[in-house]
């Protein structure tokens, strides 16, 4: 990666499943300890990428005050987030009813990820199926994310579903959905929105 990105103007590596800031810090030594060796061999590379990490453990929820501190950026990956912290498995089709992007926990998690990392003014995106889902989009719009990864696929419905939405009324809605705390009561406040009426 580094060498491939000799000539960029710039280069981000994002490690995937870290669950601990050791786990985050031994990767990012790693990659100094990568361009120490290609200095020394004299090769072409990037000589300061920025490092980050893609949130998928539940266990980051708890210590990502530390983590938003030392990475240059961080990637949601919803998919396996919402898997993991419902210990539902998407693709078994026995438990897939359990696997609930819209559950409380999950919402509260995010919502509680973004704030962190702009807080720490930490660029923050999101990637996964939700990312580009038109009924899923206004709520990631109004805890904060400005940064989706989708399939190039899905760019035109998304650029139409983010430009006839109002951002304020977007963040009402997230803290509307954010304050109930049953599966049943984030159907009825997503019942009660109309998206599209919205306006930008």
């Amino acid at each position: 990666i580094l060498r491939a990105g000799a000539h960029s103007p710039s280069l981000g590596i994002m490690f995937p499943m870290i669950s601990s800031i050791d786990e985050f810090r031994t990767a990012c030594q790693t990659v100094r300890q990568a361009i120490v060796t290609l200095n020394e061999e004299n090769l072409p590379h990037h000589p300061e990428p920025k490092l980050g990490a893609m949130i998928e453990l539940p266990a980051i929820v708890e210590i990502i005050d530390e983590l938003a501190r030392e990475a240059d950026f961080l990637s949601i990956g919803t998919n396996d987030f919402t898997q993991y912290m419902l210990a539902a498995d998407r693709t078994n089709k026995h438990v897939a009813a359990y696997y609930q992007p819209y559950h409380p926990s999950v919402l509260r998690a995010l919502a509680r990820i973004v704030q962190r990392a702009a807080a720490s003014r930490v660029p923050v995106s999101v990637c996964g199926e939700v990312a580009h889902h038109e009924d899923f989009v206004p709520f990631l719009i109004g805890i904060g994310i400005r940064r989706l990864s989708v399939d190039p696929q899905f760019l035109p419905a998304l650029q139409s579903t983010i430009r006839a939405m109002s951002v304020t009324r977007a963040e009402d809605y997230a803290k509307e959905l954010l304050s109930v705390s049953t599966t049943a009561q984030v159907e009825q406040v997503r019942k009660e929105w109309d998206w599209s009426s919205d306006s930008a």
